[in-house]
């Protein structure tokens, strides 16, 4: 019998523009001339280009809220039967759906579908199942839900390959078998080498890739998996070693290249299984989600934190969630990359202390919350999913990171972050915080609220117990074994509200630092060469015009650009140059007014072409 995937692995109108910001010659508000700002440390971790995908999916925060099949067919080590599929299709709209779970996804074991249309794309999940996807879109369509589909459009199968009446799309000339190599297969054993990869060198290998894209698309899948993508890009695998023939770095960017095309602002990509060589170089530019862990496999908390705690330059680099999460907080955010923490199974967790921390950990860093549980054996575990609280947080778009020390790369210093204590910064200015105790004994943990720039004390919250703390200055935790603490915090109000760049999305190879003494809060961003940027989310409550202030140090005369838009990309502030002075050493502040529309606005600092210079911006304040 083959061997399953899973047991190989085990608004405003545009040009509203910026006011009193852009001076002819640079600076405004500076204090005296400078010491400098000091680059962030050299390590594994290589400056990311400009443009990301920068997707509507992406520059809305967290993740999806779906169910998906993994948690029967990981036990089962087989496909899915359709009743099976329809039975927790049922339940998830009974049950979940009410609650934002408004998607069923596939998963793996796909290589029993064989039946493909004229251009060889499958047309259902497996041969077994009498619908098609056509027919399951519209069914959870009627129930208010979508589908997603797991498939890499790298992917065709055999038959496809032998059917010499299959031909690519808009390409008559062009047979799907013209697009293989004879012996490139995925996997040296995966179902009987069921299917080919393409070679993407080959004429019409782009139209096959990305017809295969717009055909999912035109079902209305607005979700899709892609998986295996280490094994097409070197042919390697951490735990087995060689599994197929390599495709190389080029070949790879090209296809990703291509499906980010197809996808356009229609689809999710979400990238799996992959390498992320250079700290995610490419799959930022080309992909939605990225998986940071191993797979879900059994669940447990040996999944969740467990196994092994180091970096390694092949996927997984880091093997849980939280080391995952910890070592890619610098490229999660605003239009940046959304992080994966593989799917959710809360019965294989010993009690509700671990189910709190899945869930918690997955809420904060911005993660899907993706239910594999299933109709038969959830038992009475749905409220964890299900917290309306919880919920809030995440349908507000939060993505934070975890506790700074300072500005190594976490893949050379762990100690360099603290994955136990997290915190992320809404769009209205509030927080959230998360406690955990990863150990397997009780352990107190607990954040000065000044490492989020709070003076004094601001309200505080369990999300979790939906009690009110009181009015706290340092958020403090006797935790029990695997245990968590998940709140949030309300400054008090004022006539400004304050953003800290520390919390911020970090683009292009910006990053964190707090070595400049007299910084606010966990520290401050850096934004030091071409293509950097920091991405603050603000909340307006009306659109028009508000007062700016930037807090920042430069050793030199900088020049960047200003802009605010709409996650959606409308323009809302065209981008602006902005001066800023040399300070000397100092902090100084830099004022202006900026048009925002009503709700939420992306408001980016960057260095782009025809900028200079560089800045440590600590935070910007907006009343």
């Amino acid at each position: 019998m083959a061997l399953s995937r899973r047991a190989l692995i085990s608004g405003a109108a545009a040009g509203a523009g910026l006011a009193a910001l852009a001076p002819a010659s640079p600076g405004l508000a500076a204090e005296p001339a400078a010491s400098a700002v000091p680059a962030q440390r050299a390590g594994r971790v290589r400056s990311l280009p400009a443009a990301g995908r920068n997707s509507v999916f992406t520059r809305s925060g967290a993740g999806p809220l779906y169910w998906n099949i993994y948690g029967w067919s990981f036990p089962n080590n087989a496909p899915i039967p359709e009743d099976e599929w329809k039975a927790n299709v049922d339940w998830l709209a009974r049950d979940f759906a009410p609650h934002g779970y408004r998607m069923a996804c596939t998963d793996g074991w796909i290589e029993g579908s064989s039946r493909t249309t004229e251009h060889g794309y499958v047309i259902s999940y497996n041969d077994s199942w009498t619908h098609d996807w056509s027919y399951w879109s519209r069914y959870l369509q009627d129930r208010g839900m979508q589908l997603g589909v797991y498939y890499n459009p790298l992917w065709v199968h055999r038959a496809a390959v032998a059917d010499t009446t299959k031909t690519v799309v808009g390409r008559p000339d062009v047979k799907i078998a013209d697009l293989v190599d004879e012996g490139d297969f995925f996997g040296s054993d995966i179902g009987g080498n069921a299917l080919y990869w393409i070679d993407v060198t080959r004429d019409g290998a782009k139209e096959y890739v990305q017809g295969y894209v717009r055909y999912f698309k035109d079902l209305g899948v607005p979700y899709l998996r892609v998986d295996f993508l280490s094994w097409y890009e070197d042919g390697r695998d951490a735990n087995i070693g060689t599994v197929n023939r390599p495709h190389g770095r080029a070949n790879y960017e090209t296809a990703l290249s291509w499906m980010s095309e197809a996808a356009g602002e229609d689809m999710e990509l979400s990238l799996v299984m992959p390498h992320l060589y250079q700290h995610a170089q490419a799959e930022i530019r080309y992909g939605d989600m990225i998986r940071i862990d191993a797979d879900a496999d059994r669940g447990g908390w040996d999944r969740l934190s467990g196994g092994r705690q180091d970096w390694q330059n092949l996927w997984p680099n880091w093997f849980n969630p939280f080391c995952g999460f910890t070592g890619y907080a610098d490229r999660s955010g605003r239009g940046q990359l959304i992080l994966d923490g593989d799917f959710l199974r809360l019965n294989t967790f010993a009690d509700d202390h671990e189910r709190r921390t899945a869930i918690s950990l997955m809420t904060i860093a911005g993660s899907p919350l993706a239910i594999a549980d299933t109709h038969a054996d959830i038992a009475g575990h749905g409220w964890a999913y299900t917290n309306p609280e919880v919920l809030a947080l995440h349908g507000q778009g939060l993505v934070g990171k975890p506790y700074f020390n300072n500005g190594n790369s976490y893949a050379d210093d762990p100690s360099s972050r603290d994955s136990e204590r997290w915190a992320g910064q809404l769009a209205d200015g509030s927080w959230a915080v998360a406690l955990f105790n990863r150990s397997d004994g009780p352990a107190v943990r607990s954040l000065d609220l000044s490492a989020l720039g709070i003076e004094g004390t601001a309200a505080v919250r369990d999300v979790w117990k939906h009690e009110d703390l009181g009015r706290l200055s340092t958020i403090r935790a006797e935790l029990p074994a695997h245990g968590c603490l998940f709140a949030t915090v309300t400054p008090p109000a004022g006539d400004r509200c304050r953003y800290q760049a520390a919390f911020a999305a970090w683009g292009g190879g910006a990053g964190f630092a707090n070595t400049l003494p007299g910084h606010d809060a966990m520290g401050y961003a850096l934004i030091s060469g071409d293509n950097q940027s920091v991405t603050f989310t603000v909340k307006a409550p009306r659109a028009g015009t508000y007062r700016l202030d930037l807090r920042y140090q430069a050793a030199q005369t900088a020049r960047l650009t200003l802009d605010a838009e709409q996650p959606d990309h409308t323009v809302v502030a065209q981008p602006r140059q902005i001066g800023f002075r040399a300070t000397s050493g100092e902090w100084a502040t830099l004022s202006g007014r900026i048009s925002l529309a009503a709700g939420e606005n992306l408001v980016t600092v960057a260095r782009t072409d025809g900028d200079s210079g560089s800045i440590a911006l600590n935070y910007i304040d907006i009343g």
